[in-house]
């Protein structure tokens, strides 16, 4: 019985060294998992937004005193850029790069008035949709891939 336990076990360790780790590539790649509400009232609701993520060397997120901003959510009717942080992540273990998901919650973007002044209610104006574009980028200052996420509807009014 020693015996055959003894072969299983080195049948595992034969089987587990050949496993190899995965190999990501250096640049960030991302896709987009989940968006918490679809529907905001402008300038006053937050959604949370996940992603997941993979970086072949490992080196994503920023320690707490570094000022730099890694996570550029782009408003695509504007262009206009929202930078956040991504904390500092650990390498996972000996393997070549680390995975995983993040999560921002973010602030509801204001409507484009018809008339009248921006992030104000204005009265009759129709919800609007918006789509974001997110990026990230490691300490290396390589980005990702740019991916899209479905529209949010904006209430006006």
């Amino acid at each position: 019985m020693k015996k055959l336990l003894g072969i299983y076990f080195i049948g595992i360790l034969f089987i587990t060294s050949c496993i190899k780790p995965p190999d990501y590539p250096d640049e960030p790649v991302i896709e987009f998992v989940s968006l918490g509400r679809t529907s905001l009232l402008q300038d006053v609701d937050t959604t949370l937004i996940t992603i997941s993520f993979t970086d072949g060397d490992g080196d994503l997120g920023l320690v707490d005193d570094d000022t730099e901003k890694n996570f550029i959510l782009t408003d695509t009717r504007t262009n206009y850029k929202e930078y956040y942080k991504i904390p500092f992540i650990p390498q996972q273990g000996v393997g070549n790069g680390i995975s995983g998901e993040i999560s921002i919650n973010i602030k509801a973007s204001c409507c484009i008035p018809t008339s009248g002044i921006p992030c104000l209610p204005n009265a009759g104006q129709p919800p609007e949709d918006i789509i974001y574009t997110i990026q990230i980028k490691d300490r290396s200052g390589n980005l990702s891939n740019m991916v899209t996420m479905p529209p949010i509807q904006l209430i006006c009014d």
